[in-house]
């Protein structure tokens, strides 16, 4: 028994520190994919008609990294890392129990999809968007603030939620559009990307007990690879404005029936201070105006920003899916 658990803490070890160096590598990445995507910023109409834009204009995920480095250095390369190695680590977790394999969506942002289906499929999928969403939030929230983040978890949540969201943690879950946008895009890399799979390269487990998956997979025709490769590249154009409208939903503080004057917006929390310089590295939609919901989220992106906003960071998305057919 003592071997058993002293084996299961050492495999948990392992598996936290791979968790960990995972993160390491792809923090800085996956920071200024979120900056990119949460960054607000409307088109206005300047002197002689030109069209010009409000706040930051970040176009790139290389540009986006050398302004948070020049702002705020290395550590706000690095922020919300704490928060991702948790979350991947839970995701891991669920995903073993649930489904006996990797996650959905690894800590390098990866989409492998599961090799269980039916019941225990569709259990997982309820349980990664209950584990996804808070976190998201979380981590999200750590990357775009201005502020540093003690190690001390009360008062960084106390910097990166609202006192609504402190007193009434569920109220996580009733962030306008927030809980279907995280729903239907676990829904894609889980359920339909596995139906998908399965229709087209056959069922992972071989009728032969004796004979490995892979075999199974090495005699499907190119031609059934081939339309898989097209169909992960494709559902970029759902997956992308689904993640875009998740991070500006999951960023937007939920103040519930309590409304936010212009002088709270810009108060700094008590105790708070700047990660690097007053500037911000992004911008936000004033909390006073708020995203409404999901199909609001995107009719107002359209309008205010234009609808390639809704794809930013696209080829990151269509990488992760297409390493998903390789991997």
């Amino acid at each position: 028994m003592f071997e058993f658990i002293l084996t299961l803490l050492l495999a948990a070890g392992i598996m936290v520190l791979a968790m960990a160096v995972g993160v390491g590598v792809t923090m800085p990445f996956h920071g200024a994919l979120i900056r990119l995507r949460a960054n607000y910023n409307p088109r206005a109409v300047g002197l002689e008609g030109v069209e010009n834009r409000v706040g930051p204009t970040l176009t790139t995920l290389l540009g986006t990294l050398r302004r948070t480095k020049r702002l705020e250095g290395w550590y706000g390369l690095y922020k919300g890392s704490i928060p991702m190695v948790i979350f991947t680590t839970l995701v891991s977790i669920a995903s073993v129990i649930f489904v006996g394999g990797s996650s959905s969506q690894g800590p390098r942002g990866t989409y492998s999809v599961p090799e269980a289906g039916g019941i225990r499929m569709g259990i997982f999928t309820i349980v990664l968007t209950l584990i996804t969403l808070p976190m998201t939030v979380i981590i999200n929230r750590s990357i775009i603030t201005p502020y540093k983040l003690p190690l001390k978890p009360q008062t960084s949540l106390r910097i990166l939620l609202t006192p609504y969201e402190l007193s009434k943690p569920y109220a996580l879950y009733l962030t306008p559009g927030l809980f279907a946008a995280t729903f239907i895009h676990s829904l894609c890399v889980t359920l339909l990307a596995r139906t998908v799979r399965v229709t087209l390269l056959g069922s992972p487990l071989p009728a032969d007990p004796t004979e490995a998956p892979d075999v199974v997979y090495n005699n499907v025709s190119w031609f059934w690879w081939a339309l898989y490769f097209i169909y992960q590249s494709l559902a970029t154009a759902w997956l992308a404005p689904l993640e875009v409208i998740s991070t500006r939903l999951s960023v937007q503080p939920n103040q519930g029936d309590l409304p936010l004057n212009d002088a709270e917006e810009g108060a700094t929390p008590e105790g708070a201070q700047y990660a690097g310089t007053d500037e911000d590295v992004i911008g936000l939609r004033p909390t006073t105006e708020p995203y409404e919901g999901l199909v609001d989220c995107a009719r107002k992106v359209v309008e205010e920003e234009g609808w390639p906003s809704l794809y930013r960071g696209w080829w990151w998305t269509a990488l992760s899916n297409v390493l998903a057919v390789v991997v």
